[in-house]
């Protein structure tokens, strides 16, 4: 069975209607240690403000609003805004501004900005160097930015036990023309140039991995699978029962590596700081 080719899945609608299985699922699992260390590396003073593009279900956006005194969080998805608001509301985050932006194309003055961060959202960009460009623009001189994006299938392994999965359920499958849009900045090279065309100084670009530990695979299927739209797009290809194939194959990989204990992966990040101006 060889599916056929689909268009992309990177659409506001398709994030939205995945904003809040993301938000529960998959970012306090996998995005927050990492956003952890953009925020280190903007080294925000108490009176910084910053904008954040692609900021998702806000795991990000919490941490830089407990060192800034403001912050614009700017996503595409309108539903996912609406999740990010919420959030920051629970949180007694009052300094939170949460606004629907294309990153590609803001909607905010030249230099108004002491910081910027994009926490995994660059990588899906269809036209990434905007995006570096943009974040540029609207950092004032001097400010820093820094951005993350995954590293490969064998070293963002709990991706990599997906398409492990994947691989076994359908082995005739054609494999992408390209790499999958998550890992179109995998490159430190490719993360480099991008943030010196944009105009950035002492730009940085770093691999920085951190351990997880995951309950159990139906723990492990649920991040994998419910906030992820290129997930759920390949789900609409396959059907049904070629989705059960692949979570079947998923119960046996995690039970061949790891057998009756938690799963314990390691997921690396390509991580690129510089200053503007």
């Amino acid at each position: 069975m060889t599916p056929p080719e689909a268009p992309s899945p990177d659409t506001p609608d398709s994030w939205g209607a995945a904003s809040r299985g993301y938000a529960e699922h998959v970012a306090p699992l996998m995005m927050r240690p990492f956003a952890e260390d953009i925020v280190e590396r903007l080294g925000l003073s108490d009176d910084a403000e910053v904008i954040e593009v692609a900021a998702g279900s806000g795991a990000l956006t919490e941490l830089l609003a407990a060192k800034a005194t403001s912050v614009l969080a700017t996503d595409f998805a309108p539903e996912m805004v609406d999740v990010l608001r919420e959030r920051m509301k629970s949180r007694g985050a009052t300094n939170v501004r949460c606004e629907v932006m294309d990153g590609t194309s803001l909607d905010v003055a030249d230099s108004s900005y002491d910081a910027a961060g994009c926490s995994f959202g660059l990588m899906f960009f269809p036209e990434r160097q905007k995006g570096f460009d943009e974040l540029f623009r609207v950092t004032r001189p001097g400010g820093r930015v820094a951005a993350s994006g995954w590293t490969g299938p064998d070293t963002f392994e709990a991706f990599g036990l997906f398409l492990a999965a994947l691989n076994a359920a359908f082995p005739d499958m054609p494999p992408p023309p390209a790499p999958p849009p998550v890992f179109n900045l995998a490159d430190p090279a490719v993360f480099g140039s991008h943030m010196e065309t944009a105009g950035f100084r002492d730009v940085q670009v770093e691999h920085v991995a951190h351990d997880l530990e995951i309950r159990d695979v139906e723990q492990t299927w649920t991040m994998l699978t419910v906030g992820a739209p290129p997930v759920q797009a390949l789900f609409d290809r396959v059907g049904a029962d070629g989705e059960e194939r692949i979570h079947d194959e998923l119960r046996r990989v995690v039970a061949d590596r790891f057998g009756s204990g938690p799963i314990r992966v390691r997921n690396v990040a390509t991580l690129a700081s510089g200053t503007a101006g």
